[in-house]
C-alpha cells in the first residue's frame, strides 16, 4: 500500500522517475555530512531527470549559494521560479541572493555585470523598492542617467521611507543635468531625513556643481560637506571635495589634510589621484606626482572599461 501511495504521488507529480528521489535523496545525506560538490552533482542530475521539479533547482541553489558560487546559484533560484512562479518563497530567496550579488558586483565595480543582474532582478520583483535602487545605482555607475532617474523614482514610490530612493534619486538627477529637480530632491530630503549624512554628502556635491557653474559661492557647499562629516567621518566624497574646495583656493594644507582622508577612508578612483598629482606638483615633490599620475591613468583606464582596477 505504501508502494502504490508512492507511485500515486510521483505519478501526479506528472511521472518523476524514481531515480530523481534517489539521488535527491542522497544530495540530501552528502550534504549534512559537508560533501557539497557530490551533493550538488547528485541534484544537478536529478533536476536533468525531473525538470519540472523547482524544489530540486531550489535545492540546488541553496547548495551553490552554501559554496560561494552566487551566479549558479542565482541561475538555480531562478529556474525553480520559473517552474513555480506562484511560489514567494522562492522570489525571496531569489531577491535576496541578487541584492546580496549585486551589493559584491559593485565594491568590485563590475558595473556592467551588475546592470544585467539588476535589470533581471527588478523584471522579476517589480514591485521591490531594493531591486529599483539596485537597477537605479548600475544604471548610473554605466552613464544611463535618465534610465537611472526612473529607477530610483518608481523605488521613492514604492518606499517613501527610503533614505537610499531618495538620496539616489537626487544623485541621478544630477548626472542627468535635471540640476533643479535634483536640488528639489535634496531639499525635501534634507526635511525629511534630517540625520542622513549620505543626503548632506550629495547636496553637497551637487553645491560644489552649481558653484562651478556660475551659480553661487561654494560657502553652502562647504557647510553641507562638513554637516554630513559630523554625521559621518568616514564620508571618502565630503573629504574629496572640501579637498579639493581647498586646493582651489591654495590652501595646501587642508586641502593635504582632506585627501589623506578620502584616501584612508576608502576612495582610490581617478580623481583623487589626479587632484594628489596637482597638489604635490606645486609644493615641488614631482616623483610623488609622478606616481599619482601613474596611479590617475590605471584607474582612469579600469574606470573606463566598467571593471575592477
Amino acid at each position: 500500500m505504501k508502494h502504490l501511495a508512492i507511485v500515486l504521488f510521483l505519478l501526479w507529480q506528472g511521472g518523476e522517475p524514481p531515480e530523481a528521489m534517489t539521488l535527491a535523496r542522497r544530495a540530501y545525506d552528502a550534504a549534512r555530512r559537508g560533501n557539497l560538490d557530490a551533493a550538488a552533482a547528485d541534484l544537478l542530475e536529478a533536476a536533468r531527470l525531473a525538470p519540472r521539479n523547482a524544489l530540486y533547482r531550489s535545492a540546488l541553489g541553496g547548495l551553490y549559494a552554501r559554496q560561494n558560487k552566487p551566479e549558479e546559484a542565482i541561475k538555480s533560484f531562478r529556474e525553480a521560479v520559473r517552474l513555480e512562479p506562484g511560489n514567494t518563497a522562492l522570489k525571496a530567496n531569489l531577491e535576496t541572493l541578487s541584492l546580496d550579488y549585486g551589493a559584491a558586483l559593485a565594491r568590485e565595480r563590475r558595473f556592467r555585470a551588475g546592470l544585467q543582474l539588476a535589470r533581471e532582478t527588478a523584471a522579476l520583483s517589480p514591485a521591490s523598492a531594493k531591486a529599483h535602487i539596485m537597477l537605479g545605482l548600475f544604471e548610473t555607475r554605466n552613464q544611463q542617467n535618465v534610465r537611472a532617474v526612473a529607477a530610483y523614482r518608481r523605488a521613492l514610490e514604492l518606499a517613501p521611507e527610503s533614505s537610499d530612493a531618495s538620496v539616489g534619486l537626487g544623485i541621478a538627477q544630477s548626472a542627468a543635468g535635471m540640476l533643479k529637480e535634483s536640488q528639489d530632491t535634496f531639499e525635501a530630503g534634507l526635511r525629511r531625513f534630517p540625520q542622513d549624512a549620505m543626503h548632506r554628502q550629495a547636496y553637497g556635491v551637487l553645491l560644489v556643481k552649481l558653484a562651478e557653474a556660475g551659480g553661487a559661492g561654494t560657502e553652502r557647499a562647504i557647510e553641507m560637506l562638513q554637516s554630513a562629516l559630523a554625521l559621518d567621518p568616514a564620508l571618502a566624497e565630503a573629504h574629496y571635495q572640501l579637498g579639493s574646495l581647498a586646493l582651489a583656493r591654495e590652501d595646501h594644507a587642508a586641502a593635504a589634510s582632506e585627501f589623506a582622508a578620502a584616501l584612508g577612508n576608502g576612495l582610490d578612483d581617478s580623481r583623487i589621484h589626479y587632484a594628489l598629482a596637482r597638489l604635490l606638483r606645486r609644493n615641488g615633490k614631482t616623483e610623488e606626482a609622478a606616481k599619482h599620475l601613474r596611479l590617475f591613468a590605471e584607474r582612469k583606464a579600469a574606470e573606463q572599461d566598467g571593471r575592477q582596477p
